[in-house]
C-alpha cells in the first residue's frame, strides 16, 4: 500500500510538472521565426571566416561557406543555430561554437487611420500601441476600438483584436478602421456627425448634439436608418438603441 501511495504520488507530481509546462509562456526569441529579409549574423568561436551577416533571400534560404544553400525561413533563432552546429560538425569542424543573433528584422506594415500608413522595421519588445506611435499616431477619423492585427500563424491567416501593450510581429499588418458615425439633424443646438459608440441610445445622441431647443417636438423624434439596404423613417423612443449611420431628426413643435 505505501509503495502504491508512493506511485500515485509521482504521477501526480509529474502531471502537475507537465501542465505548468504546457502553459509556459516562451520568450520571443524561441517564438520568433525566420523569415525572407531578415539579416542575421553568425559567429562561430576561432571561425573568422565562418563569422558572417546574411540576408534571408526570398526563398528563405541563406548561402553559406562550406554548407551552400542554409534553409532558414520558419526556423527560429535556436533550431538555426543548431542545424549549422550539428553540419559544421559533420566533417567540417571539431565541436563548433555557434551563436546566431538577428541583425536587422523584416517589416510589420500599418494601414488605415494613421498619420504616416506604411511598413516599419521591426524590434523585439515591440507593443501594438509603439508600433501605432511608430506611425504617426492615429488620425482624427480613427476608431480607437476597432484596431485588428492581420497575422499569420502556421499556415492559417487569423484576424485578431489585441490590447495596446500586446506584441506585434514581424509581417503584422495593423489596420485601423476610421471611425462609425451618427448624424443627429433638426431642432438640436448642434447638429452635425458624431462618433458611434457601441450602447448608445437616441437620448445620449441628442445630448452629444448640445440637447434639444425650445422648439425641439421632444416625443416625434424620427430615424432614418438603412434596413436591408432600403432606408426607412419611423419614430424612436429616447430609450431606443443608435446604430452606425443612422440620422436622428427631430423635428419643430407647432404649438
Amino acid at each position: 500500500m505505501t509503495i502504491l501511495r508512493h506511485l500515485v504520488s509521482l504521477f501526480l507530481t509529474v502531471m502537475l510538472a507537465c501542465e505548468a509546462g504546457a502553459i509556459e509562456i516562451p520568450a520571443q526569441r524561441d517564438i520568433y521565426r525566420i523569415g525572407p529579409n531578415d539579416v542575421i549574423r553568425v559567429q562561430v568561436f576561432g571561425e573568422e571566416e565562418l563569422s558572417l551577416e546574411r540576408k534571408v533571400e526570398g526563398d528563405g534560404k541563406i548561402d553559406y561557406p562550406l554548407l551552400g544553400t542554409v534553409p532558414a525561413e520558419g526556423k527560429t533563432v535556436q533550431e538555426l543555430q543548431q542545424y549549422l552546429t550539428s553540419h559544421l560538425a559533420s566533417g567540417y569542424l571539431r565541436s563548433p561554437k555557434v551563436s546566431i543573433s538577428i541583425v536587422r528584422h523584416r517589416n510589420f506594415y500599418v494601414s488605415g487611420e494613421v498619420k504616416t500608413p506604411g511598413g516599419f522595421p521591426y524590434e523585439e519588445g515591440l507593443t501594438l500601441q509603439k508600433a501605432i506611435a511608430m506611425s504617426g499616431g492615429l488620425t482624427e477619423k480613427s476608431d480607437r476600438t476597432e484596431i485588428r492585427v492581420n497575422r499569420v500563424i502556421g499556415l492559417v491567416a487569423a484576424s485578431l483584436r489585441l490590447d495596446p501593450d500586446a506584441l506585434i510581429m514581424p509581417d503584422d499588418l495593423i489596420m485601423v478602421s476610421q471611425a462609425q458615425k451618427f448624424y443627429v439633424n433638426g431642432e438640436v443646438r448642434k447638429p452635425g456627425d458624431y462618433p458611434y459608440e457601441k450602447g448608445l441610445t437616441v437620448h445620449k445622441a441628442i445630448t452629444m448634439a448640445g440637447g434639444f431647443t425650445e422648439k425641439a417636438s421632444k416625443g416625434s423624434t424620427k430615424v432614418l436608418r438603412s434596413v436591408n439596404g432600403q432606408e426607412e423613417t419611423f419614430e424612436i423612443p429616447l430609450d431606443s438603441l443608435t446604430y452606425p449611420g443612422d440620422i436622428i431628426v427631430v423635428p419643430q413643435r407647432f404649438f
